[in-house]
């Protein structure tokens, strides 16, 4: 009993230092195909403009994307008007072709999950609402292979 009891707290505990997101939203990508005219986008609240953030572009995508990267443009609006426009590289498999993501388990053993990096160690600029819209920037119309996209904001763990 004493034993259970130990396990079970140490499980709180465990999970208790694990930070939770920010915000983290994502969307599923009709057909599995990400039409270029389709910018889906994310909005959040910041309440802390002190402390330093990490944002990540979360994309899951099957083992029949055809390439090795995804392009996006990523266009970030805060309070104010401010906005900013990135081109950010999203790297998913190495040279040899082999998926960077995590695989999804037995059954879906061909999806892959890749968590990217887009801004580490940034302060947002005011509290306020912030919106991140992504835009699939291949050289195709119709980009096949990708499942959903989204965007994590996590508390920065930089000094």
């Amino acid at each position: 009993m004493a034993r259970a009891v130990f396990l079970i707290l140490l499980l709180v505990l465990c999970a208790g230092c694990t930070d939770r997101p920010v915000f983290q939203a994502d969307v599923p990508i009709a057909e599995e195909t990400w039409d270029r005219s389709y910018k889906p986008s994310f909005t959040f609240n910041v309440n802390d403009s002190v402390n330093k953030h990490d944002v990540f572009i979360d994309v899951r995508h099957s083992g029949d994307y055809p390439y090795s990267d995804l392009f996006l443009f990523v266009d970030l609006k805060g309070p104010g008007g401010r906005a900013v426009r990135d081109t950010v590289e999203c790297l998913l498999a190495d040279a040899t072709g082999k998926w960077y993501g995590k695989g999804l388990g037995f059954i879906f053993a061909d999806r892959y999950q890749a968590h990217v990096l887009y801004k580490l160690g940034d302060r947002f600029p005011a509290a306020g609402e912030y919106t991140v819209t992504l835009e699939q920037a291949m050289r195709t119309e119709k980009l096949k292979g990708v499942l959903d996209v989204g965007i994590s904001v996590m508390r920065s763990q930089q000094p």
